[in-house]
C-alpha cells in the first residue's frame, strides 16, 4: 500500500490519538504516564486517524510560535523526581519580563532547537555531554469550553527533562527524551481567559544517558503537542487483544477498558466493531458495567469480548485494519465516546519458529532513526510518508526503531501502509550501568511509557529491550516488563541470548562488515533452534555475492527470521545557518564548506532521502519474487510447447499469491523489443512455479518486471535465452 501525501484543510500537521495521563508514581517521575487516554470522538461514530483531532472541540494544538530564551545547566531531579524545594524559575511567571532585550526569541515548535540556530548539534553525547536548558513560554486562550472537565497537556516527544508550568504553578516533570506524556493541568488553567503556559527543558538530566547512543542527541519540544478536554468521568485507558481461533479464522475481540471518574460513580461501557469505510461489523454485544473504586487513583477496569466471524487479517503485506468505537454512559446519558484503530492478527512462537497468523514470515528489515535532514527529530507527515513509501518500493516490509520508539504517526502510517515493526524502548549504549540496581527505575519507566502508546499498534510485532549494552538486570528489567504486560508479543534484549535470558523470544546478532555464511550456518545447526530463531537487528552487506549468500539463507531458512540492515539513511544534518559552518559539532564530522554534519555511516538512502547506489542493491536481494537461473534454454520446455522457454520463479511472499501481481515481459534481441506482453502467474505463497514464456528465434533475451497492484514494481530480471 502506497501512502498519499494530504494535508489539513487548514494546512496543519497530522496529530496523533492516544495518549497518557499522568498520576503520581513513587521512584519513578513526579507525573509518571502510566495509562494512555484516548481523545474523545465529537461524534456517533468512528472518524478516520488523521481527521480526529483538527477541529474537535476536545483538542487545543499548542503548535506554533513560542518564546524562547536558552540557558545552562542539568536538571536536579533525583531518580526522575524533583525534589520538593526545587526552585520555580522567574520566567514561568505570567508577570515576568519577556522583550528582546532579556534574549527571548521566537522558536517553532515541534522542532529542536540546534535545528534552528540556538546551539550547536551534538551526536552520540559520548563523552561530551550538553547542558543546554530550553525556556519555553507562550500566553494562551483556553477554550472556555474545557470548564469543568480534566485538562491534559500532551507531549508526544520533548527531549529530556520538562518541568511543566501553567500560570506560574508547578504541574509536573516528566524525564525520558522519546517516550509521549500528559502532564494535569486542570488545576492551573483558567480557561476562557489568557493562560502561560511555559517549560523548562533540561538535555542533561539523571536518566539522559539512556537517551543517548548512536544518533543525533537534539533537545527541543519537537513532536506534536496540544491540550486534551475529558469529562471528569472517562476512560483513560484501552487495551486491545485480538485472539485468533486455532485454524486462524475466527476472533475473539477482547478489550480491557478502564474508567476514571469520582468515588462511586456507575458507568457503562459498550464496543461496536467498524470498517473502514464506516460501516459497522456484526458482533454480538459487548457492554459491560461497574463502579468506580474508591482507591486513590479512583477507577475501575471492565473487560469486554465478542467473536468476530472471520475477519480480514493484518499481515505486511494484506494490512487490513478496523476500528473499535466504545461508549461511556454514566447510566442516564453517553459522557463519552472513544476509538481506536486495530488489525486482527496473532504473533506465535512454536517449535523456534515465529509465525503471523499460523504462517511463516520473514522480516526484510532495515534500522530506521527517527531523523530527516534538515528537520532534525522533528519530523513532517511527508517526512513519514517519503520514507514510508521509499520502503515499500526498496522491498522492506519490517523496521527496527533505533534507538528508542518512534513518533506515533509514524506507526499508525505502518499500520497502515504494512511493515512488521521492532519497537525499540530507549537505552543505546550503556553498558556501564547495566547492571546498577540504582537506575533500575529508568528502564522500567521507558519500557512502561513504550507499551501504553504503542500497544494496540497491529504493525508492533516485538518489543526490542535497548541497544548493544551487553547484558544486566536493567535491560532484563526492560524484557521482564514487557513480557509480563504484553503477552501477545515477543521480545528480545540486544544481544542477549539464551545463554543470558532464558526467556528470549529471540537469538540476536549484530555481524559486521558482513554476515559470515559458516558462522550462520553453525547457528542454524544449534539445538537452540528449536526453541527459538535467528534474527540479525544489525548487519553490513559486504558485496553483492556476501549480500545474496545472506539472504538466500534467510529465506532458506525458517529458523532464521530476517535481518535489518545497518542503516536505512545516512545520519547527517545541513546547518541552516552558514556562520556556522567553520564550527565543530561534538560527534560529528563537519563540512565547512557545505554546513553538512554527519556521523554514522551510509544507507539507501540520503539524510535527505536521494537514493544512493545500495538502495538498488537492497531492492534487488530482498525481493519477495526470485528467478532462480540467469538464462533459460528453450530447450527446456515441454515437448508441445517447443517455442516457449521456462522460467523457475520463487515467491517468497507469505501471503500473497503471485498471480495478485502482473509480469510484464519483453523478448528482446539485442537492445530491440521482439515481443511484449503481460501475464499473471499463479504461485502459492511460500512455492516456486515454472513460469513459460515465448522464444523467438530472434530474441537473445527475456525480461520480466512485477508490478504489485498498488503500482510499485517490486522485481527485474533479464535472462539469456540460450542458442537452440
Amino acid at each position: 500500500m502506497r501512502l498519499e501525501f494530504r494535508k489539513h484543510c487548514d494546512g496543519s500537521p497530522r496529530q496523533s490519538t492516544r495518549r497518557h495521563l499522568l498520576i503520581p508514581l513513587a521512584c519513578l517521575c513526579l507525573s509518571a504516564s502510566v495509562f494512555a487516554v484516548p481523545v474523545p470522538v465529537p461524534g456517533n461514530a468512528p472518524v478516520p486517524v488523521d481527521r480526529l483531532r483538527p477541529g474537535n472541540t476536545n483538542v487545543f494544538p499548542m503548535t506554533g510560535t513560542w518564546r524562547f530564551k536558552l540557558d545552562k545547566g542539568t536538571s536536579p531531579a533525583v531518580r526522575g523526581e524533583l525534589p520538593a524545594d526545587t526552585a520555580i524559575p522567574d520566567f514561568v511567571a505570567p508577570n515576568a519580563p519577556d522583550s528582546a532585550e532579556a534574549g527571548w526569541k521566537n522558536i517553532a515548535v515541534p522542532a529542536n532547537w540546534e535545528v534552528e540556530g540556538f546551539s550547536m548539534f551534538t551526536y552520540q553525547e559520548r563523552p561530551i555531554t550538553s547542558h543546554d536548558i530550553g525556556c519555553y513560554r507562550r500566553l494562551v486562550t483556553v477554550p472556555a469550553a474545557f470548564a469543568g472537565k480534566t485538562v491534559l497537556w500532551h507531549f508526544d516527544g520533548a527531549y529530556d527533562g520538562a518541568d511543566v508550568y501553567v500560570n506560574g504553578q508547578r504541574c509536573g516533570y516528566h524525564e525520558s527524551g522519546f517516550t509521549a506524556f500528559n502532564i494535569d493541568v486542570t488545576k492551573a488553567i483558567k480557561p476562557g481567559q489568557p493562560n502561560l503556559f511555559a517549560v523548562r527543558l533540561y538535555k542533561d538530566t539523571s536518566s539522559s544517558p539512556l537517551d543517548h547512543g548512536d544518533f543525533w542527541c537534539l533537545g527541543g519540544i519537537y513532536r506534536e503537542t496540544y491540550l486534551v478536554a475529558v469529562p471528569k468521568l472517562h476512560v483513560d485507558d484501552v487495551t486491545v487483544v485480538t485472539d485468533l481461533d486455532a485454524q486462524y479464522k475466527d476472533a475473539t475481540l477482547k478489550s480491557a477498558v478502564r474508567v476514571v471518574g469520582p468515588p462511586g460513580a456507575p458507568f457503562t461501557v459498550t464496543c461496536e466493531l467498524y470498517n473502514l469505510d464506516g460501516t459497522r461489523v456484526a458482533v454480538p454485544a459487548m457492554s459491560q458495567s461497574g463502579e468506580i473504586g474508591d482507591d486513590t487513583n479512583a477507577s475501575a477496569t471492565v473487560n469486554l469480548s465478542g467473536l468476530v466471524t472471520a475477519p480480514k487479517l493484518w499481515n505486511a503485506e494484506k494490512p487490513n485494519l478496523y476500528y473499535v468505537f466504545y461508549r461511556l454512559s454514566d447510566g442516564t446519558k453517553t459522557v463519552e465516546r472513544v476509538q481506536d484503530r486495530i488489525g486482527f492478527r496473532k504473533i506465535e512462537l512454536k517449535n523456534g519458529i515465529v509465525l503471523v497468523n499460523g504462517v511463516v514470515v520473514k522480516f526484510a528489515g532495515t534500522c530506521r532513526h527517527e531523523e530527516f535532514s534538515p528537520y532534525g527529530h522533528a519530523l513532517t507527515e511527508e517526512c513519514w510518508k517519503t520514507d514510508i513509501n521509499l520502503m515499500k518500493d526498496d522491498n522492506i516490509n519490517a523496521i527496527r526503531t533505533s534507538h528508542y520508539n518512534h513518533a506515533e504517526r509514524f506507526l499508525e502510517l505502518c499500520d497502515e501502509a504494512g511493515f512488521y515493526v521492532l519497537d525499540e524502548i530507549p537505552s543505546c549504549w550503556v553498558a556501564g550501568e547495566i547492571r546498577n540496581a540504582s537506575r533500575t527505575w529508568a528502564y522500567t519507566f521507558r519500557s512502561m511509557e513504550t507499551l501504553n502508546r504503542d500497544k494496540n499498534r497491529a504493525c508492533v510485532v516485538a518489543w526490542s529491550c535497548g541497544n548493544e549494552s551487553s547484558y544486566g538486570i536493567n535491560n532484563q528489567a526492560e524484557f521482564d516488563y514487557a513480557k509480563a504486560h504484553d503477552p501477545t508479543r515477543l521480545a528480545l534484549i540486544s544481544q542477549a541470548n539464551l545463554g543470558q535470558n532464558p526467556k528470549t523470544d529471540f537469538e540476536d546478532y549484530h555481524l559486521y562488515p558482513f554476515p559470515n555464511p559458516t558462522q550462520i550456518k553453525t547457528m542454524l545447526a544449534s539445538p537452540n533452534r528449536a526453541k527459538c530463531p535467528i534474527i540479525i537487528t544489525e548487519y553490513g552487506s559486504g558485496n553483492d555475492q556476501q549480500f545474496n549468500q545472506t539472504w538466500d539463507l534467510v529465506y532458506g531458512n525458517d529458523g532464521l527470521i530476517g535481518a535489518f540492515i545497518w542503516e536505512w539513511q545516512a545520519q547527517g544534518m545541513y546547518d541552516k545557518f552558514p556562520e556556522r559552518w567553520s564550527q565543530n559539532a561534538p560527534g560529528a564530522r563537519t563540512d565547512a564548506k557545505t554546513g553538512y554534519r554527519q556521523s554514522g555511516g551510509n544507507g539507501p538512502v540520503t539524510a535527505d532521502r536521494q537514493l544512493t547506489a545500495m538502495f538498488y542493491r537492497m531492492k534487488a536481494v530482498l525481493s519477495p519474487i526470485h528467478a532462480i537461473a540467469k538464462e533459460t534454454d528453450p530447450s527446456t520446455a515441454t515437448q508441445d510447447w517447443r517455442s516457449q522457454c521456462a522460467v523457475q520463479i520463487q515467491n517468497r511472499y507469505s501471503f500473497t499469491d503471485l498471480s495478485e501481481l502482473t509480469c510484464q515481459w519483453q523478448l528482446l534481441a539485442g537492445e530491440k523489443v521482439v515481443a511484449s506482453g503481460e501475464s499473471h502467474i499463479a504461485a502459492k505463497p511460500r512455492s516456486s512455479v515454472d513460469a513459460f514464456f515465448p522464444a523467438l528465434p530472434s530474441a537473445d533475451t527475456v525480461r520480466l518486471e512485477f508490478f504489485h497492484p498498488d503500482g510499485r514494481s517490486v522485481y527485474v530480471t533479464s535472462l539469456k535465452l540460450k542458442a537452440s
